[in-house]
């Protein structure tokens, strides 16, 4: 596990994520997280499952461009998103369940938003679909996976997961 800051964000997202086509991403989602979630922050080695398997309940958000479609998703939908959510919201931490999925939502939204932006002004265009929250039951008829990169992350004492599902 690596304790993760904005001194060394770059080296920890390069090391645990290797070559994967999704190491940009991953840094503007560690990045913001480091910068913004009022927690301790640790994330460690990420591991790939292929299809369905690793496949949770959580937040997903679809990203597609005409090279290729994917969905960044936060899961264990109730603690990881709670961590996430409390380390967003700080001290205006509501423990409701509307409350946890607006703040990690937001949190998605301004990841997404950011990451897209920058490969807009670099000349890739990306849509973003809105957010769905899925249960366990719900989310294999919503997304098909084709692979699923995890990097697992700790927020304080919770555990979660960022995903990059590719479609």
């Amino acid at each position: 596990m690596y304790d993760l800051n904005p001194d060394n964000l770059r080296d920890v997202t390069e090391t645990i994520m290797g070559d994967s086509e999704y190491t940009l991403h991953a840094l503007y989602a560690l990045k913001f997280m480091a910068e913004n979630l009022h927690a301790d922050l640790s994330v460690d080695d990420v591991y790939v499952t292929e299809g369905s398997d690793g496949l949770t309940s959580g937040l997903f958000q679809k990203l597609a461009n005409p090279d290729k479609s994917y969905y960044l998703g936060f899961v264990d939908l109730y603690k990881g998103l709670t961590a996430i959510a409390k380390g967003f919201a700080g001290d205006q931490f509501e423990d409701s369940h509307e409350f946890i999925l607006d703040a990690a939502g937001e949190t998605i939204n301004r990841i997404n938003g950011d990451f897209v932006i920058a490969q807009t002004k670099s000349g890739i265009e990306y849509s973003i679909e809105p957010q769905i929250s899925l249960d366990s039951t719900q989310v294999f008829s919503v997304i098909s996976p084709t692979r699923i990169l995890h990097i697992p992350i700790k927020i304080g004492d919770c555990k979660a997961e960022i995903l990059f599902i590719s479609l």
